[in-house]
């Protein structure tokens, strides 16, 4: 069984799909692939302003309800250890070169859910964000500090990893 988390832009990118909730309940029902939700992730869905609409409904209900949906209840718990790890892994994403502030673009939040996954030694962990999440130092960063910290590193999918293990 796979141990997954997705990143906040991959759920904003399901509700865009036609078939969503067919997809949402084939990501649910898949027994070897449970995905984990994580309180800044759901914080982040709920900091979707409320007049935000796609078509005639609610967007922030409809990512609210598909993370709800998606991960079931299995919840990871945040921690200090969690919070000390994606420093780490940002400080070493500094030395790397990278060049975005801690607290801009909620890079804080990509390395805290990369450092969730690393702490709770989860297997993929599915994001877009090719700006903070996905640069070359933030990959070359987690690399070094999953190393140093004796943990297991998740694989990274793109959405069109996703898309192409349930064929929509």
């Amino acid at each position: 069984m796979l141990k997954v988390i997705m990143d906040t832009n991959i759920y904003g990118k399901l509700i865009e799909e036609k078939k969503f909730s067919e997809i949402a309940t084939k990501i649910k029902n898949d027994t070897d692939f449970k995905v984990y939700g994580f309180g800044l992730i759901r914080k982040e869905l709920r900091d979707t302003p409320k007049t935000s609409k796609l078509g005639k409904f609610s967007r922030r209900n409809l990512l609210l309800n598909l993370y709800d949906g998606i991960t079931g209840g299995k919840y990871l718990k945040d921690s200090l250890k969690i919070h000390n790890l994606a420093m780490k892994c940002y400080n070493s994403y500094r030395k790397f070169g990278g060049i975005i502030n801690w607290d801009k673009t909620n890079i804080d939040v990509d390395f805290t859910i990369v450092a969730c996954a690393m702490f709770y030694k989860l297997d993929i962990l599915v994001s877009d964000d090719s700006k903070t999440m996905l640069s070359k130092q933030a990959l070359k960063s987690f690399k070094h500090i999953s190393i140093k910290e004796a943990l297991r590193q998740p694989a990274f999918w793109k959405y069109s990893d996703l898309k192409t293990r349930y064929n929509f």
